[in-house]
């Protein structure tokens, strides 16, 4: 859980909505997975920005904000298992 950052996206409009999640896989020559922290689905980047809300985009990594994953979460995670 460490080395998965936290990442976001918020739909379209001005009430669209926040879903976050964590990177999954991110390695070089592998695609990108996404999990997402309201359902425990695993997600493309263009399926987690669907899911927040938003269209069809055509960079959908760049409507995804990445961030370190805080230290409360991991520790939170961690003590569920």
């Amino acid at each position: 859980m460490r080395d998965m950052p936290c990442v976001s996206t918020r739909g379209d409009g001005p009430n669209g909505r926040r879903v976050e999640g964590f990177l999954y896989k991110y390695r070089e020559g592998e695609d990108v997975r996404i999990v997402c922290v309201c359902h425990g689905r695993f997600f493309t980047p263009a399926e987690f920005v669907k899911h927040g809300g938003g269209g069809d985009v055509a960079h959908s990594l760049r409507h995804i904000v990445v961030s370190p994953s805080p230290p409360g979460i991991v520790a939170v995670m961690e003590w569920e298992q």
